[in-house]
C-alpha cells in the first residue's frame, strides 16, 4: 500500500468530510494535499510509449505511399467501369438505369469539377493566377 492510499484511508476513518470540516481544518487539508507524492517518471513511461506508438502509426498512415493523401484519383475510364459494375448488381431496370444515370452525371459533371479544383489548388501560384483570371472574367463581363 502506498503512502497516498494510507493517507486517503486515514482521512476516511476520521469520518470528517471537507464539507463538514470547519475553517480551522482547511489549512490542514491544503498542507496534506501539498505533501502528497507525485507519480514517478517510471509510472508514466508506459503511457508515453503508447502515445508515441500511436503517433508513429498515424504518421505512417499519412506519409505512406498507399495513403489516401498520396493516392491518385481514378481515371475516367476506371470510374466509368466502376459505375457500370455497380449498376450491374441490380437486375431490375427501376434500379439499374437510375444508377447508370447517376454514374454518367458523376462522370460528366462532378468528376471534372473535382479534377479542376484539384489541379487549381495543386500549387499556390496556379491558384493565384486562376483567381486573377476569374476576377477579370467577372469584372469585364
Amino acid at each position: 500500500m502506498t503512502a497516498v492510499d494510507e493517507q486517503v484511508r486515514e482521512g476516511s476513518r476520521e469520518g470528517s468530510s471537507p464539507e463538514s470540516a470547519g475553517p480551522e481544518s482547511q489549512p490542514e487539508n491544503a498542507q496534506r494535499a501539498r505533501s502528497l507524492p507525485l507519480p514517478s517518471l517510471a509510472a508514466l513511461k508506459p503511457v508515453t510509449q503508447r502515445a508515441r506508438a500511436a503517433g508513429q502509426g498515424v504518421a505512417r498512415s499519412v506519409n505512406g505511399k498507399d495513403s489516401l493523401i498520396h493516392s491518385q484519383p481514378p481515371t475516367f475510364h476506371e470510374a466509368w467501369r466502376r459505375h457500370h459494375e455497380c449498376a450491374g448488381h441490380y437486375e431490375a431496370a427501376l434500379l439499374k438505369y437510375p444508377r447508370l444515370v447517376w454514374g454518367y452525371f458523376h462522370l460528366l459533371v462532378i468528376k471534372p469539377l473535382l479534377n479542376l479544383l484539384e489541379w487549381v489548388t495543386e500549387s499556390p501560384a496556379r491558384l493565384v493566377i486562376t483567381a486573377i483570371v476569374l476576377f477579370l472574367i467577372v469584372w469585364f463581363s
